[in-house]
């Protein structure tokens, strides 16, 4: 390739790099036309608009990177892209509209990016990791094309009903900003903090008036907890740079946030945990910024970014304690300029209490005197109960079948699971990988995962204990890469969310308190410690090199193998011939 054409190559990639939460913006809201509000099929409009866009993505594309020797060159290259876009839309449509087919034709697209960029000496991490979170943000999408509200949801119910999260949006858009005049407890997930369902009633607002109809825009929804989603993995590399990783190690670390199944199954959620995950990820993401340049500016993010999350979830508190701690630190550390960060801390609490606080304390001194940190509580007489088992069998008990059934065990008809799950540590496992809910990911209701499911869960297993182990050796360490404050800090973080989940599940011990949802941050930190774990054994010795090129292997094994199984959920159903 000639020397323009890389350097304009690079050009377009520095830009991309240079504003990614916009760039992740830009491409989900050009994805959201093409189909977001579709569950069964595309319409003819979005075959028209999605080859609109593909083409002029092309024409820019080989404008602005100039591909070609001369101007014929270009315009023959232009017409291949667009033969194989027009090739691609017309496969999609005749294979039953199938959002899969998306999914494998966007990631054929980029692997052609990825050689394009290799042939040009483009192919850095940073632009690797680029085309990665584009993939990742494809897999999402693609699921939530095949993903209805009432499928591995948690508390929904439906729209046009009487409670869940839907029916909790449904009052916002019909109310506006009216606060609820009744006790929230009566009606189910109403008690929770507005933010999300706000957020949500006034996208459902926007796509009514712009004459959608009121059940398609419904569907519609998913947009926003995809978009959150996808920019968590922004945030999450950015967290993994404070960190120090890069080349390599950074590559597989991103590579398990951008095809990590929890998000692109809570890329599909209809209620509040992405939103909160997003803020949460944000603020220890501010915190790293505010420690190393600790402005009244830089400090006014993590305010914002912890408030709204409680203001979205209460749970969003489990990163205060850590933050806390980094506070008290660089007050330690600036002692003799006191008065300027008391002055920050108190700009920190003006704006962090009200948003976090204002909801569960006007609940409390209000008429119905809701407890601050209220939780609805099932019956003991419900199934799921597990209460009457001893803790050790809860917490140590791996067998008795547990591991037959690979994935978030239900005995009710909807799940049709031979026990009910009662092992927290199972359960964080199971539901991270397959979900909850509804039509949830199993053999069960997907009897082409016989195979491949229990495949993806033993990759994941062996990762995710990879991970933790690589996690507590890196926060030990002193030749981890970081400075003590930070493995404390992340230390801290880590155990503040693995108490609190485990606390939660001996409080609430119903198998469905048992999911990953309530812990979701735990995910990137573990990561990173794999990634820091590869990045300190990065020498010639033999160990290093197996323990560098098995890790490789298994994050490798784990994204096939995640593609695979989220594709094949995706198939649509064979169509048996009459008989």
């Amino acid at each position: 390739m000639k020397q323009d054409t890389k350097q304009s190559l690079a050009f377009i990639f520095d830009k991309l790099a240079r504003h990614p939460f916009v760039s992740v913006a830009v491409m989900c809201i050009l994805l959201y036309p093409f189909g977001f509000c579709e569950t069964s099929g595309f319409t003819t409009g979005s075959y028209i608009y999605g080859g609109v866009v593909l083409f002029v993505i092309f024409a820019l594309l080989i404008l602005l990177g100039k591909i070609g020797k001369n101007l014929t060159e270009m315009v023959v290259i232009y017409l291949v892209c667009v033969g194989f876009a027009v090739g691609g839309l017309l496969l999609i449509y005749g294979y039953h509209n199938s959002p899969v087919l998306v999914l494998w034709l966007a990631l054929a697209l980029l692997a052609v990016f990825v050689a394009l960029l290799r042939m040009t000496g483009n192919l850095s991490t940073r632009n690797f990791i680029i085309l990665m979170i584009a993939a990742g943000i494809m897999l999402r999408f693609a699921y939530v094309l095949y993903t209805h509200s009432n499928d591995r949801q948690h508390d929904v119910g439906y729209f046009n009903w009487s409670w869940g999260h839907a029916n909790y949006i449904e009052y916002w858009y019909k109310n506006g900003l009216k606060l609820p005049d009744y006790d929230v407890r009566l009606i189910w997930q109403h008690y929770h903090p507005p933010l999300h369902h706000w957020l949500m009633a006034w996208f459902l607002r926007i796509q009514t008036d712009l004459g959608i109809e009121y059940d398609v825009a419904c569907q519609g929804l998913q947009f926003l907890p995809l978009l959150y989603s996808s920019l968590t993995t922004v945030v999450c590399y950015r967290i993994f740079r404070y960190a120090k990783l890069k080349g390599m190690p950074l590559v597989v670390t991103m590579a398990i946030i951008c095809f990590h199944p929890t998000f692109v199954l809570m890329g599909g959620f209809f209620n509040n945990d992405m939103l909160c995950v997003l803020l949460m990820m944000l603020s220890i993401m501010f915190t790293l910024k505010w420690v190393k340049k600790p402005t009244l500016l830089n400090i006014i993010p993590i305010a914002l970014s912890i408030g709204l999350g409680m203001m979205t979830k209460l749970n969003a508190w489990m990163v205060a304690p850590a933050v806390a701690v980094m506070f008290l630190y660089v007050f330690i550390k600036n002692i003799k300029k006191w008065l300027k960060f008391l002055g920050q801390f108190a700009v920190f609490g003006v704006i962090c209490a009200p948003l976090g606080l204002w909801w569960p304390l006007r609940n409390y001194f209000g008429e119905y005197k809701i407890p601050l940190t209220y939780v609805p509580f099932l019956s003991e007489a419900d199934p799921q109960y597990c209460g009457n088992m001893s803790w050790t069998d809860r917490f140590f008990d791996f067998g008795h079948g547990q591991t037959s059934f690979v994935y978030d065990a239900f005995t009710d008809p909807n799940f049709g699971a031979p026990y009910n799950e009662f092992n927290p540590t199972l359960g964080l496992v199971k539901t991270s990988l397959f979900g909850e809910g509804q039509k949830a990911i199993s053999d069960v209701h997907f009897p082409q995962l016989g195979s491949t499911g229990p495949m993806l869960f033993w990759v994941g297993v062996v990762l995710a204990a990879l991970c933790v182990v690589a996690f507590i050796v890196m926060m030990i360490s002193k030749k981890s890469g970081l400075n003590g404050i930070s493995r404390i800090y992340f230390s801290l973080t880590a155990l503040t969310m693995l108490a609190s989940y485990y606390y939660f599940c001996i409080k609430f011990p119903f198998t469905c308190t048992m999911n990953i949802r309530y812990c979701v941050p735990l995910i990137p930190l573990f990561t990173m410690g794999l990634g820091l774990l590869l990045q300190r054994f990065s020498g010639d010795t033999k160990p290093q090199k197996i323990l560098r090129y098995a890790s490789y292997a298994l994050v490798a094994c784990f994204v096939l193998m995640t593609l695979i199984v989220y594709s094949q959920v995706g198939m649509p159903e064979p169509v048996m011939p009459a008989v």
